[in-house]
């Protein structure tokens, strides 16, 4: 029994040792740092898991929640159209403000009528080779306005 003991002892003290010497070993290793590519890789993903489901991309909220946030906005959406269709129904200030704006608004879109039939028959008495040349003038002066800004650019901001 004694025996026994013994060996048990000195196997503990032998794995002690054997514990202390690697330990030393590791301990006397230097430091080696992750690249750089992948400790950022890593710190990303840390905190998108430390984010709470709702700060993170709709896609990974969990399915319940995405189920519940669409059944609260068809309700937000039915009664929203239920409060306009209560109001535009009964006869309130609101129905009639809306009721004159939509008159004003149908003058207006008469007089724009108006004027674009006239711009439409001033536009069949020019000729159409006037309109072709006007447009060519104009396409003309454009590109001359870009190329001065380019020139001014450059001989203003790169030369410095």
């Amino acid at each position: 029994m004694t025996d026994q003991r013994l060996t048990e002892q000195n196997r503990n003290a032998q794995e002690a040792r054997l514990e202390r010497l690697i330990h030393g070993v590791l301990s006397s290793q230097p430091e080696l740092r992750a690249p750089a590519s992948l400790e950022a890789r890593v710190l990303e993903r840390i905190q998108e898991q430390s984010l709470p489901a709702w700060r993170t991309d709709f896609s990974r909220w969990p399915m319940v929640a995405r189920g519940a946030l669409f059944a609260a906005l068809l309700v937000i959406t039915k009664l929203t159209l239920d409060l306009v269709m209560w109001l535009f129904s009964s006869p309130t200030p609101v129905a009639q403000t809306v009721e004159s704006s939509v008159t004003w608004a149908k003058s207006t879109a008469s007089t724009f009528t108006s004027l674009l039939l006239l711009c439409q028959s001033l536009f069949n008495v020019i000729p159409p080779l006037w309109i072709t040349l006007g447009l060519a003038f104009a396409a003309g002066m454009y590109v001359m306005l870009f190329v001065l800004g380019a020139t001014a650019y450059r001989t203003l901001y790169l030369n410095k």
